[in-house]
């Protein structure tokens, strides 16, 4: 076994003039560094509550409210029993508390995105409040052929008003004070940070102090307008020194065995240690298409292979399609009737799109074009595109043209939840220009998905890379809990926007 590093103290006796005159030589360890002191603990706490899984937040409200439900009944029921109102606080708690949560998941509101801006907290809590109170309604006086007092859901609901947002707010201002601070290795161009990584949704929660060299010769100068603080072999002192939570090891630093060897010896003094890639995927909930190399696909782990997982999914397709065409099929006459007066041509429009494994099938939209408006060749469809109808519009904006689809989903060529499906054309001239594109094509396309609740519409190459990066992360993180997730938020969508 190695000996520990040692060094040679020399005593002053040695110095000359000293008295008395001895030689001591004594062997001393080097000390370990201290850990870094001085942290802003309120923003740390409310990075903590930032992190929190959205069914304690979830938790949270329904806490709320109860107590809200609570006083309500205390000031405004004056009799033993209620008197003329059919139920106690807590049995309405039973009826409310989850209408809240299901239109706080439509919204966003449990989402960390909406913790970081004041406007979110204030319009999705709104929302939600007046969601569930309709809600309610709804299940009260259709379902249970009950009443109940306004006066009772007023007060509950403006004191929810009074204290949720509140105590986000008081979290959004603790997380605007608390940026946790990164250190990332390597300064090459593949591992310089992307614009969508320091401007966009959790980025504010990041601050990027610097970059590490292998080479010395690049110490004090500047990428952009980060300096390069120093070489990899003074990595622990930086940390130190700057207070780093995180290191960030870029592209070709991780093929180095020695620099990844120097970069892990930061775990001993608190900091996390992971590559760019996973950092990137971490903030932004989306994989960085430009940095991925093959060996990302072989440590993803996709949920699609597992046999479970696919089985709960195609059951929850069947169900949910079912459902849909049983509850929208009585309104498809009236679409169809819309759609003919408003332009000539047939009520249904199908076309050929790549779905599994890169096979092409036929899927069905109710038509919101004029015909004949791809004579000239196919095109890309644009937010106000002159060749949709005046009709069409409204179920564009709506989502309406595709209920469909659902016949789709019944036949097995597409999913409830996944990647928009694209046309062999769109398709080969994107994996022409963008890596890995037909990787998306491993699972089933579906109706909605991660792209379509967290970006705009798109119309280009450079939106079909971003939600690539969009859809591979969903991918790689599938699960039944964010397919349930994501139908909520389309919902959402159609009332406020994507992002």
């Amino acid at each position: 076994m190695d000996s520990p590093t040692q060094s040679v103290f020399i005593d002053p006796g040695l110095l000359p003039g000293s008295l008395p005159m001895r030689a001591r030589l004594r062997l001393v360890r080097p000390e370990t560094p201290a850990l870094p002191v001085g942290r802003n603990w309120f923003g740390a706490f409310g990075n903590t509550l930032l992190e929190m899984p959205w069914m304690l937040w979830s938790a949270f409200d329904v806490a709320i409210l109860s107590l809200g439900l609570y006083l309500a009944y205390r000031v405004l029921v004056w009799t033993p029993t209620g008197g003329w109102v059919p139920f106690t606080w807590w049995q309405m708690c039973l009826v409310q508390a989850p209408a809240m949560v299901v239109a706080g998941l439509v919204f966003g509101l449990y989402e960390q995105k909406t913790l970081i801006r004041r406007s979110r907290i204030l319009a999705r809590s709104f929302l939600t409040a007046a969601t569930a109170a309709a809600l309610t309604y709804i299940i009260i006086y259709f379902l249970m052929y009950s009443i109940y007092s306004r006066r009772v859901m007023l007060l509950s609901m403006a004191s929810y008003l009074a204290l949720a947002p509140t105590f986000r707010l008081i979290v959004c201002s603790a997380v605007n004070r608390y940026s946790r601070k990164f250190l990332v290795v390597g300064t090459d161009r593949k591992s310089q940070l992307s614009p969508d990584c320091q401007g966009d949704g959790l980025s504010k929660r990041y601050q990027l102090v610097g970059y590490v060299t292998t080479d010395a010769l690049e110490v004090g100068r500047s990428i952009g307008k980060h300096p390069v603080l120093g070489t990899v072999d003074e990595i622990e002192q930086i940390c130190l020194e700057n207070q780093v939570d995180e290191v960030v090891v870029g592209r070709v630093a991780s093929k180095n065995p020695w620099t990844v060897d120097k970069a892990l010896r930061c775990l001993k003094i608190g900091c996390r240690v992971t590559n760019l890639s996973t950092f990137y995927e971490d903030v932004l909930s989306e994989v960085p298409a430009a940095l991925l190399e093959p060996n990302w696909f072989l440590f993803a782990d996709f949920k699609h292979y597992h046999e479970a997982q696919l089985i709960m999914k195609r059951a929850m397709d069947i169900v949910l399609a079912s459902v849909g065409l049983i509850l929208t099929l009585p309104f498809w006459p009236l679409i169809a009737l819309l759609i003919r007066l408003d332009s000539p041509g047939p009520v249904f429009y199908s076309q050929t799109r790549v779905g599994l494994l890169g096979r092409h099938f036929r899927l069905y939209k109710f038509r919101t074009m004029m015909v004949g408006s791809e004579k000239n060749g196919h095109a890309w469809a644009a937010i106000n595109d002159p060749r949709v109808t005046r009709v069409g519009r409204y179920l564009r904006k709506l989502r309406i043209d595709e209920l469909p689809q659902l016949v789709n989903v019944l036949m097995g060529t597409m999913s409830v939840v996944g990647p928009r499906p694209e046309r062999p054309e769109f398709v080969d001239e994107l994996a022409a220009k963008i890596r890995f594109y037909n990787e998306r094509h491993v699972i089933k396309p579906g109706l909605t998905g991660w792209a379509q609740i967290n970006y705009r519409y798109g119309a280009s190459v450079e939106d079909a890379q971003r939600k690539l990066q969009l859809d591979l992360w969903y991918i790689k993180h599938m699960c039944i809990e964010l397919d349930l997730t994501i139908l909520l938020r389309t919902l959402g969508t159609l009332f406020i926007g994507s992002r």
